[in-house]
Order: structure tokens, then sequence, then C-alpha cells
């Protein structure tokens, strides 16, 4: 049986022998013998000796004229850059060049399109000079169409961070793209031809067979699974497989998800440690509205998460601290991203309670604070015991004032604030004139409520935010805060000497009088140590009384 070879191109020795025979009827056998190929001839001034049905018709479409034998075919071609590209492939074909080029032709209002053309002399019949040409065109627009859409999709597919994957009907891989390549460390050629058994190192037969009858029933399929590497390491993916050719093939859209599992993972961790965390636990925005809190924060404060969540975290405020303390929390954990300390606060019941407080600056992935979250515990207990001792090693035991080592730390405390907000404080020794005369004349029991009323008295000259406190026997200091001048100094001093000064009156009716003496020095004007600026009050405090008593002086 005599065999038959399919060939896409003419092949050249095929056109030499046609060129050797120019009688019409074997042209005539050449286009009836081509329907699908485009077949026309000319002679040496470019015209029309012959043509198929296919040529006519084409060049109707993209130059919109009809064309007939004897016609000049560079005539009918409209645009001028392509007339001069046609004749220039003719005339090397009447030069005596078989080749081939490919090229694009056509009117843009019309039609324009990609040929792929044999161009081939035609001999007279003694073979000695050339009489015309012929041309056989294959139509490429579509392949090159396909080709480019291919060469997009492939751009596409290797610019996307999820690797793909095509298995054919076999579970071979036929494609890969380059996230693919990263995501395994092998090369595309290194990929191609390896089944789901060769980098999937935990599925089954019977898994594989599901996902295969799944994307044949033309369905999506969602799974998670586990990818090997090169190297044999292993790692999470979620995979998305999708049916191709009608599921003949499956498209595998594969993520890594490593990362998202063990995200998951801590936020396991951290709602068992939020729902069963013996601390309360509470949550805010920016603004220090509350989100939400845990079990442990219901039973603290009495109120259920209804009633708290939407408030402001202030609402359970006791009045034992006044607005300073609360700006100087805000300015440290803006400053330091923490806050750590003791706040007194209010049950649903009205029962005050002390908690230890520890907020935390929660930042977004740009570094911006976006909550705030606050662990509590109830120390209510502990601190009741604590407060005695508290109250014994940091008060006077007689008028209830901060004693000496308390006013140290408190000074120490403002002269911080001090510099950090630059504002001034002023620190200030005071001795009573004429005491000791008064306690010795009427005994220590009515000396002793003598120093509880001065103690009274000079506390309801000053504001909430600064400090009275017995440093022993006679002798008191008094730290003022925020101080915007010597002149309002100096009115809150003179107001505390007035108070001092007027009269007591004794159990038995007696009316006495004492003054006092008061040193004063302005931090950070005086920028010493604290130690320091109390002896400096001291000592100015030593001169007021020697330059008549019931008087101040700041130090200089």
């Amino acid at each position: 049986m005599q065999k038959y070879k399919r060939i896409s191109k003419i092949d050249l020795d095929e056109i030499y022998s046609i060129n050797n025979k120019t009688n019409t009827d074997l042209l005539r056998a050449i286009l009836d013998s081509s329907p699908n190929i485009i077949v026309f001839a000319l002679d040496s001034e470019y015209k029309y000796l012959a043509f198929n049905h296919e040529h006519k018709k084409i060049m109707y479409a993209i130059w919109g004229k009809e064309i007939n034998l004897g016609m000049n075919m560079l005539e009918i071609i409209v645009r001028e850059d392509d007339r001069q590209k046609a004749k220039d492939l003719f005339d090397r074909a009447l030069n005596g060049e078989s080749f081939i080029d490919e090229t694009e032709y056509g009117d843009e209002a019309l039609s324009r399109k990609f040929w792929e053309t044999y161009y081939s002399p035609i001999y007279d019949d003694a073979k000695q000079s050339v009489i015309g040409l012929t041309c056989f065109n294959l139509d490429t627009t579509e392949r090159r169409t396909i080709e480019s859409q291919l060469q997009l999709a492939d751009l596409a597919l290797n610019m996307i961070t999820d690797a793909v994957y095509l298995f054919n009907e076999k579970r071979e891989i036929i494609y890969v793209n380059q996230a693919a390549c990263e995501a395994l460390d092998y090369s595309k050629d290194e990929l191609l031809g390896k089944t789901p058994f060769d980098i999937d190192p935990v599925i089954t037969v019977d898994e594989l067979q599901n996902i295969t009858d799944t994307i044949r029933l033309k369905k999506v399929i969602h799974f998670e699974t586990k990818h090997k590497r090169k190297d044999g390491s292993v790692f999470d993916v979620e995979i998305t497989t999708y049916p191709y050719e009608d599921g003949r093939y499956g498209l595998h859209i594969v993520k890594n998800i490593t990362e998202r599992k063990k995200t998951d993972e801590k936020l396991k961790l951290l709602a068992s440690v939020f729902t069963s965390a013996k601390e309360g636990i509470v949550i805010t925005d920016t603004s220090g509205t509350i989100v939400d809190i845990n079990e442990a924060y219901t039973l603290i404060t009495g109120y259920s998460k209804n009633e708290i969540v939407g408030q402001n975290a202030g609402f359970l405020k006791s009045d034992k601290h006044d607005k300073p303390f609360y700006k100087n929390m805000w300015d440290e954990l803006i400053q330091n991203k923490y806050w750590i300390g003791e706040i007194w606060n209010r049950r649903k019941n009205g029962e005050i309670f002390v908690e230890r407080l520890t907020i935390s600056a929660i930042s977004d992935s740009k570094g911006k604070t976006s909550s705030y979250v606050g662990l509590l515990t109830d120390i209510t207990t502990g601190k009741d015991y604590e407060s005695t001792l508290e109250r014994m090693a940091f008060y006077d035991s007689l008028t209830g004032l901060p004693n000496r080592l308390l006013f140290a730390e408190r000074i120490n405390q403002a002269m911080m604030i001090s510099k950090r907000l630059k504002t001034n404080m002023a620190v200030c020794f005071l001795d009573l004139d004429e005491f000791k005369p008064v306690n010795d004349g009427f005994g220590h029991n009515i000396g002793d409520k003598l120093l509880i009323e001065i103690a009274t008295r000079m506390q309801s000259q000053v504001r909430e935010s600064d400090t009275v406190a017995r440093m022993g026997g006679d002798e008191f200091a008094i730290l003022l805060l925020n101080i915007k001048s010597t002149k309002e100094c100096e009115t809150i001093i003179s107001k505390i000497l007035k108070s001092i000064h007027k009269t007591y009156t004794l159990p038995d009716h007696t009316g006495v009088k004492v003054t006092a003496s008061i040193g004063i020095t302005l931090y950070p004007h005086d920028n010493v140590t604290s130690d320091i600026l109390l002896r400096h009050a001291d000592q100015a405090m030593y001169l007021a009384k020697e330059s008549g008593k019931n008087k101040y002086i700041f130090h200089s």
C-alpha cells in the first residue's frame, strides 16, 4: 500500500518542478488541488496569470476589491508600505530566488493578517529566463494570535505568587509556572513529567483518585495537604483544582500556608489563654473604648460583657486618682508603649478595689498603635495588709502626712516629671516658731493636737497634686508641682503662713498662736539632687527664722 506523508509546508523541490511546467493545465491542476492554500501566479509585470478562489476571497476581505486575470496586483494593494513590501518580495522571485517569508498585509479598516508565503520564479520552456512567479500563502494570523495569547498567559502565570501545576490524564505535570519552581526548588525541566506522588509526601492513591474523579465531573475541588521540596523539606499547602479540557486535565493553584498555619495555632493558643486566664484581660481601641474582655474581667468588676463592651475604660474610675495621674499614665504609655502600676477602681456594686494593671500597646504592620491590651489582677486583699505596712513605713503616725522617706521619693518622681514636661516645682522646708513653749506649758497631748490641726490647715491651702509632709517634731516640708511663676509660689506659701498664724483654741478654751518660718528652693532653677534641694530649703528656712520669723525666704 502506498504511504502518504502529510506536510505543513510545500517542498521547495516540488516548487522547482512546477516552475519547469508553465502550461495552463498544470497551473489549473495546482490551483484545484490546493483548496486550503491561497495560490496565485503573476507575470513579470505583476499581472495576474492565475489565482484560486481562496486568494480572490481574501483580497476582497483585506483590500475591498474584486480581482480578475490581467489586473496588476500591486495596484490593488492600497497601503503604500505594503505595496512596496510586496514589490520587493516579488522582485526577488523574478530574479530567480525561491524563498519563504512571513509578513503582515491588509487594510486596517477592513482586515489585517499575517501570511507565511512561499515564493518561486516561473521560467520559460527553455529555462533561460524568468517570465513570472508563483506564491503559495498560508494565513498564520490565528496561529500568531494563539501564540501571543499563550505567551501572555505564560507571562501572567509566572508573575503570580501562587504555584500553578497542570496535570494530564496520566497525572503527569505538563506545565508549571516560576512560582512552582521556586516553591519546590526544582527547575521547570525537572518538574515536567513528575506525578503528585513525587511532590506530595502524604497523599494516598484513594485521595488522588477522588481528586481525579471530581475534576472529570468538571467540579472544582479544594483541599489541604503537604508538598516536599527537592531537599526533602516539607511545608503546608492549600490547593484549589480546576477541571481543564472537559476534565481531562487538572489545573492546580497552590498556596504555601505554612505561616498561616502557624498564625492559626498562635491564635488558638491566644484564644485559650484569653478565655482561661485568671487575670482580667481587656482590649481597647486607641481612644480607650473597650472592644473585648475575658470572663475573669467580669468576675473582678461585676459587670457582664454586654455592659462593658463599648464603654470607655475609664468608667470604672473610683476618683481616688487625680487628672495628673491619668495624664502621666497616658504619656508614659504613648512614649514607652507600655505602663505598669496600681489603680483604684470601683466594682458594679460600688465597692472600691485596687488592681495591678499592665497596659501594652499593640502595633500594626506599619508600627502604628492599633489597640491596647490591659492585664489586671485584683490585689485588694493583699493591699489591705500592704497598706497598713505602707502607712507605717511612709506616713507619719500622728498627722497621717507623708513622712521624710515618702517625701524624698515624691521629690525624685516630681523632678523626673518636671524635666520631661519642662515645668517648675518648689521644695519648701517649714519650722514652727514658738511651738516649744506651747508643748512644754500645756503638755505633749495638747502639743500633738496642735500639730494635727496645723497639718490639716496646711493641706487645705495646697492643691491636690501637691504634698505636705511631716519631717519630725515641729518640722514640715511642702512640695509644690507645676509652678508657673515665683508669684504663684509666694501666693500659696503666704496662705499657708496666714492659716498657721490663726488662733488655736485649746480644750480649756485658751487661745494660742504660733507662726512658721519657711525656706523655699525652685527646681530646675536650683538644678541639684533631691537631697541637696531639701538641704537648700532647710538653709533658707534658718535664714527666715533668723530674720524675724513668720516669713519665707527663697534659696539663692
